[in-house]
């Protein structure tokens, strides 16, 4: 578990560095535990850990002991530079691990990966659990392109933000969301046009509980605002190509001069310009992000 990295001390001697090792860890069943991911959480010399107790939980229940410290995104910075020193200059090997799934997306890791390599020290990356893959390969939408968006922000301009690029995405786009902010998320995708896209919802991925619920982004909306959500949830929504095919939706071909035009009576009659693009976008066909930069071009001359 150690190699050979590209330090060389002040005689020319080259270090020998320990292997930083990212590990799945089962999203519920650990059965999902893979017995290569099971050696290496046996032999490295200790683990990185998003939440340690609930680590501690999962390799108790698996027969593995080892030691742990703490890994999360409050104190990742300071981390990334004792497991760094212990990488290089002590030899160590570490395997780093988040609460669920594989570490990383969307959970601590990614910095230290990114620093591993700026000092050559060999990073491997175990294949695993993935809520973002479980859930697309069952979501019975287009799995050939995807999209991950993360968690949805939970409040303000890049909220806003992140329910228009939701729209706009070609793609068919796999995202996070909390139970208590899920029947708000669904409202907004509402919103913002997509009431018609097909959704699927998988919660409790691999848990006792487990479900998936396909439907639209309407139904949903429907559905939780008499179920309480409970649970992890992942939601893969159809992009706006396969909408489309799915629909038939034939858009007519307007030039810039004429959706100019037809901004500029809607600007004149005091529309606000993001506004503007998303009615226009409505009733033309038209991308909202096309037709909002030529509204801003409207705006500049009115």
């Amino acid at each position: 578990m150690t190699n050979i990295c590209a330090h060389e001390d002040f005689g020319g001697n080259i270090s020998i560095c320990g292997t930083l090792y990212l590990v799945p860890t089962p999203l519920g069943n650990p059965d999902d535990l893979s017995p290569r991911a099971r050696s290496i959480l046996e032999s490295v010399d200790y683990i990185a850990a998003e939440d340690t107790r609930r680590a501690a939980r999962l390799l108790s229940s698996v027969g593995i002991g080892n030691d742990l410290i703490s890994y999360y995104e409050q104190n990742a910075d300071q981390r990334d530079e004792q497991i760094l020193n212990d990488l290089v200059e002590n030899a160590k090997s570490v395997a780093v691990i988040s609460d669920a799934g594989t570490p990383c997306v969307s959970d601590p890791g990614a910095s230290l990966v990114r620093k591993a390599i700026e000092r050559n020290i060999k990073v491997v990356s175990l294949p695993g659990p993935s809520a973002i893959l479980t859930a697309l390969a069952a979501s019975a939408l287009d799995p050939s392109r995807f999209v991950f968006l993360g968690f949805a922000p939970p409040k303000g301009r890049k909220r806003d933000e992140f329910f228009e690029k939701l729209a706009q995405e070609e793609y068919t786009v796999v995202f996070f969301e909390s139970p208590h902010r899920l029947a708000k998320t669904l409202a907004a995708m509402e919103q913002e046009g997509l009431a018609e896209r097909r959704l699927t919802i998988a919660r409790e991925l691999t848990k006792e509980y487990e479900e998936y619920l396909y439907l639209d982004v309407m139904s949903a909306s429907r559905y939780y605002e008499t179920v309480e959500p409970r649970g992890e949830f992942t939601l893969v929504l159809e992009g706006v190509n396969a909408f489309e095919r799915r629909t038939d939706t034939i858009v007519e071909e307007f030039s810039d001069e004429e959706l100019r035009n037809l901004l500029r009576q809607l600007l004149t009659e005091r529309v606000r310009t993001k506004q503007a693009a998303k009615i226009l976008s409505k009733i033309t066909g038209v991308e909202q992000r096309r037709l909002y930069d030529l509204a801003l071009e409207v705006e500049n001359d009115l």
